[in-house]
């Protein structure tokens, strides 16, 4: 039987950062409707250090790559799944796609 691709979950967390809104929340809740095979990708404007201990607890392994000054990505899979998704991810090519609009205006 052969294995299928990893679905990739992407979250765009600048927006809220550049707002000054926490968005751990939103990141907690995508994360809980991942399935065990999914690979989650977050945009954010710096390597979210503490979020990368929060993940390891919970069983994701990650690999963040800095796309340009303040922008990084960051893809964590299950460590069950762990390294083969991540390592064959080219993440700078999520970098070239326009951001989501999701949830927030910037008021203008």
């Amino acid at each position: 039987m052969k294995k299928q691709e990893p679905r990739i979950v992407e979250l765009d967390v600048r927006p809220y950062l550049r707002q000054k809104l926490e968005p751990f929340k939103l990141i907690m809740d995508t994360v809980a409707s991942l399935e065990p095979e999914d690979v989650f990708m977050m945009h954010a404007l710096f390597k979210p250090t503490p979020l990368l201990g929060v993940m390891k607890v919970k069983g994701y392994a990650h690999k963040a790559e800095e796309m340009e000054e303040g922008y990084w990505i960051v893809a964590f899979a299950r460590t069950d799944q762990a390294m083969d998704p991540l390592n064959a991810l080219p993440l700078r090519e999520f970098s070239k796609r326009d951001a989501p609009e999701e949830g927030l205006s910037d008021g203008s």
